[in-house]
């Protein structure tokens, strides 16, 4: 009789100790065995329980041990119906019959063993803050339902959404913002899930597109935001203006630094090296120089003309690192922080460039509408100037509010780096 079962496969040894978890098919005395997932299912043998073949129950040794023996146990489960259902048709199956039917089936049906894969993913990209935020998201799903461990995506449909909502609305008391945020977080999920083939079209709940016959909208709950830019008068107002405070004067290059780099977002100046400028020519002949990187949150590539204003930031920066220079502006602090450390750390930093600017709008005296300014001001205020100054709203309005770097793209392909360049140097003539 044929069995399934799952072990740690030591005859095979990786260069940092671990061998894989395989699942091990034995028929008529003979053995096979297959890989059921990718490094993850890597282990050492002391993480390792023999006689319940998974991994041991235990943070200490696997931190991310729910996920892995949640999908443990849907590989064998899914292996020994394979082989229930050739044996009750009475097919004389093969290795390779019973491999077909195995790598063809979904990896993962549960939601919460694929959000926790997804936000390992995450963090393995340095996408910290997209991956704290979709902890978050999972930590709402599980106060909202104790046995959310045990849904499977067809569960989550129309009428669970509803209810979610419901308890987000009614019983946290959150405002419509939080709650979209979280509710979109569970739409990209369903929507990864399909994607990779283990979600289910059948319950889709945020568009019919699918057949649904009831669909809960997102977009009932987005009200118009209120507009954060500054207008030219008072962004002059900034440029002009000498602080002698160095911590105020911080605030306010780091500001125009942003405003001045096309709406560049903090966390992507953090990272700014002096190996990130690059000089080549126009189509004049003439030497200019851009600043050139990947978006850390996309990696889509961009590409910033260095204008008068950029490079006065980057010599005064010269005189006013905190790094060594190891960096082309002085935000990182601390050299010796990495991943997820340096990330929270950046994220620090942008809180005191929004407590600053606040101190710095009430210095010159702005308007009261003006005196909470953040740093996502100056990416508004970038947008608002280039719509004032001829560029196409759908060319823009997107691209430097809440949308996808994508758009972003097509802004920079459709106007070209001259143009760009040209429009960038006189934002507030």
């Amino acid at each position: 009789m044929a069995k399934a079962s799952i072990v740690l496969y030591t005859s095979k040894k990786y260069k940092d100790g671990t061998s894989p978890i395989m699942l091990r098919v034995t028929k008529n005395k003979q053995l096979k065995y297959f890989k059921i997932g990718d490094e993850n299912f890597n282990i050492k043998t002391k993480q390792w329980n023999k006689e319940f073949g998974l991994v041991k129950n235990d943070k200490r040794v696997n931190p991310n041990h729910e996920f892995l023996n949640t999908y443990i146990s849907e590989k064998k489960a899914q292996a020994v119906k394979i082989i229930n259902n050739f044996e009750e048709k009475g097919i004389a199956w093969t290795f390779n019959m019973f491999e077909t039917e195995y790598r063809n089936k979904p990896k993962i049906s549960k939601v919460k063993p694929f959000i926790l894969a997804k936000i390992d993913e995450l963090k393995k990209q340095s996408r910290f803050k997209s991956a704290t935020g979709l902890e978050d998201t999972l930590h709402l799903l599980e106060l909202h339902n104790a046995s959310f461990h045990r849904l499977f995506f067809q569960d989550i449909d129309y009428k669970y959404i509803d209810s979610f909502y419901s308890y987000l609305k009614n019983e946290r008391k959150n405002k419509d913002t939080t709650i979209g945020v979280a509710l979109r977080g569970v739409r990209a999920i369903l929507n990864d899930a399909i994607t990779k083939g283990v979600g289910s079209k059948e319950t889709y709940p945020f568009s019919n597109i699918y057949g649904a016959a009831n669909v809960f909208r997102i977009s009932k709950l987005e009200r118009r935001t209120k507009k954060r830019f500054i207008p030219k008068e008072y962004m002059i107002k900034l440029v002009e203006a000498e602080i002698m405070e160095p911590h105020l004067n911080w605030a306010k290059q780091m500001f125009l630094f942003s405003f001045f780099g096309s709406g560049i977002n903090f966390k992507d100046m953090a990272y700014l090296q002096a190996q990130h400028i690059v000089h080549t020519f126009d189509g004049k002949g003439k030497e200019v120089a851009y600043i050139e990187f990947d978006r850390r949150k996309t990696g889509e590539g961009i590409k910033l003309p260095i204008t008068k204003h950029l490079q006065q930031i980057i010599d005064w920066a010269a005189d006013n690192t905190t790094n060594n220079n190891e960096y082309l502006l002085p935000i990182i602090t601390n050299l010796a922080l990495k991943g997820e450390q340096l990330d929270k750390h950046i994220a620090g930093r942008r809180k005191r460039l929004n407590k600053h600017l606040r101190s710095l709008s009430e210095r010159l005296k702005f308007p009261e509408g003006l005196l909470n300014i953040t740093s996502y001001y100056a990416r508004h205020s970038y947008a608002t100037t280039m719509l004032r100054n001829g560029v196409q709203v759908e060319k823009i309005s997107e691209a430097l509010g809440h949308a996808d770097i994508k758009t972003t793209q097509i802004y920079l392909e459709s106007f070209g780096t001259d143009e760009i360049a040209k429009l960038n140097e006189g934002l507030l003539d």
